[in-house]
């Protein structure tokens, strides 16, 4: 590894390489090309620059492998030709030399790892940005023994100090990135992960949370094992999603996507408390049918309002509420006062109905073409509502807890489209999310949810009934003189009988939905009617 000021000269000459190669190309090559000429070159340059800043993270290792891999999920602020390049950072990290580990253990307690475990492994069993991984037996149990690189903390801040000021020259000078959410949340998950004391403590949270869960496990802590340094847990035998690659296809819905996406949901909707970094290497499929979770470095808290907002952002676009999803989006500050409310509504509902086309004419999730995705249509609609694509960029600021899903919806889409690329994430997340979110919700918050649609089938009613109801409520339908009395008895009769099926049918209504309490007072209101109208039809045969 590089001295730190040889790290810093090699970042700062290849940025201003870069910038350099980038002026060129957008301001020289774009004016004297033709427009396919310059979009070729410029695909290129992005794959190109995408390998070079892969192998220079790789080379420099430590704080810029974790810089890469987060810069490798902003697929919603940089673009993919160069993103798609830093994709190996995720897992393919070469390991340290055991001898350094093992220095470490020596520093912190005085003895070799091989003095104290059992049995070890000394070739790596995983690698990561700022730790490594071996195996190894402790009282007769074989466990998993995270050890941080030694002198990885001065390192981590020099290089944190460099890529601050790299990050404020692009946003600066280039183009915004959310330049200073993006440094905060950046430091904050680097210092988190400096610190496996801090890992410990998500760990035994998470293993508190999901205790009453039969479908999911958090290995078990070595707790005299573990430090500042060190964490020592117990090894979890199973497989990894790239393992279960082999398996047929379900012809139902896959029960480990099932158990993911209820997981999260639970973490994001219930704990507000998520790991944050479910790459398929972190996620164990145990032989006994749980799912564990390992590696809790990247974990993230929401708060409760975070979590309302995020709600009503979800409920918005499942009613096709755009101004709704507008309104929330604004009070979350994921969108600046630089876009107006009407705009964003507009990109709202094209957006909405732009997946929901997808999601209606795809097939297969994996690897989704750019003639499925069709940006060109998104740059015509911008162009269409007089919004640009950068004055879009620079509207959108989402809050540092925002950054973290943002990351862990990426990795979770990668994950479901490589175990059942025939079905969207969405199906898999609606049952879940109306039985773990929307059953909690009070029956005022459900009625606020579903008022307009109550109202709206409340009134559509065939119309000949409709105009008769209309005309007898103004007094203009005027039956004989002999037939009131049955006139006032039909009424009962038709008004009873028309109440106890609309409750009933939303009694069904809220029952699929699984929302328990709705259900019932409507059944209940129901069978009231129904009651009632047997009580009119009785008196009524009876004076008949």
């Amino acid at each position: 590894m590089k001295p730190n000021k040889n790290r810093s000269v090699s970042i700062y000459s290849f940025v201003f390489k870069t910038y350099l190669q980038y002026l060129y190309l957008t301001k020289w090559f774009k004016r004297i090309s033709s427009k396919e000429k310059y979009e070729t070159k410029r695909i290129l340059f992005l794959k190109k620059k995408g390998i070079e800043t892969k192998n220079l993270f790789f080379q420099l290792g430590g704080v810029y492998i974790k810089i890469g891999q987060f810069v490798s999920n902003l697929f919603h602020i940089l673009p993919e030709e160069f993103l798609w390049e830093l994709q190996d950072l995720q897992d393919k990290i070469p390991p340290r030399d055991f001898i350094e580990i093992n220095e470490r253990w020596e520093l912190d307690f005085g003895k070799s790892m091989s003095e104290l475990f059992e049995t070890l492994d000394k070739v790596s069993y995983a690698s990561a940005s700022t730790a490594q991984v071996h195996i190894g037996t402790y009282q007769s149990k074989k466990v998993a023994i995270k050890t941080l690189y030694p002198g990885i903390e001065e390192t981590a801040k020099s290089d944190l100090k460099t890529i601050s000021k790299v990050v404020w020259i692009i946003d600066r000078f280039v183009f915004k990135i959310s330049g200073k959410e993006v440094i905060e949340q950046l430091q904050s998950m680097i210092h988190a992960e400096l610190d496996l004391r801090t890992e410990l403590k998500n760990l035994k949270i998470l293993k508190q949370m999901f205790a009453l869960e039969k479908d999911f496990y958090i290995p078990n802590p070595i707790e005299e094992l573990c430090g500042r340094h060190t964490l020592v847990t117990e090894f979890v035998e199973g497989k990894k999603i790239t393992e279960l690659v082999g398996e047929p296809l379900y012809s139902k819905r896959n029960p480990n996507l099932e158990k993911l996406i209820k997981a999260y949901i639970l973490m994001v909707f219930e704990y507000r408390f998520f790991h944050a970094d479910p790459h398929p290497g972190n996620l164990i499929f145990m032989e006994t049918g749980e799912l564990c979770l390992i590696d809790f470095g990247a974990v993230q808290s929401i708060s409760e309002e975070e979590t309302q907002i995020l709600e009503r952002i979800l409920v918005g676009a499942m009613r096709k509420d755009y101004h709704l999803v507008a309104e929330s989006m604004y009070e979350l500050g994921a969108v600046t006062e630089s876009l107006s409310k009407e705009e964003l509504t507009k990109i709202v509902k094209y957006s909405l109905e732009k997946l929901n086309r997808i999601l209606a004419d795809t097939n297969h999730f994996r690897n989704l073409s750019l003639d499925t995705l069709r940006p060109g249509d998104d740059l015509r609609f911008l162009k269409e509502i007089q919004v640009s694509l950068k004055q879009l960029l620079a509207s959108l600021k989402l809050p540092p807890n925002f950054l973290s899903l943002h990351r862990v919806l990426a990795l979770l889409l990668g994950n479901f489209s490589y175990l059942d690329p025939t079905r969207s994430m969405i199906e898999y997340a609606e049952k879940p999310f109306s039985q773990i979110v929307l059953k909690g919700s009070s029956f005022k918050k459900l009625w606020r949810d579903e008022g307009e649609e109550f109202l709206t089938s409340l009134f559509s009613l065939p119309k000949e009934l409709n105009d008769f109801l209309y005309k007898w409520n103004r007094g203009e339908f005027q039956p004989k003189e002999d037939h009131k009395w049955a006139e006032l008895k039909l009424r009962e009769i038709l008004t009873f009988g028309i109440l106890g099926t609309l409750f009933f049918y939303f009694g069904m209504h809220y029952a699929e939905k699984l929302w328990k309490e709705p259900s019932i007072i409507f059944y209940i209101l129901s069978g009231l009617s129904f009651w009632s109208l047997a009580k009119s039809s009785l008196s009524f045969w009876k004076l008949k």
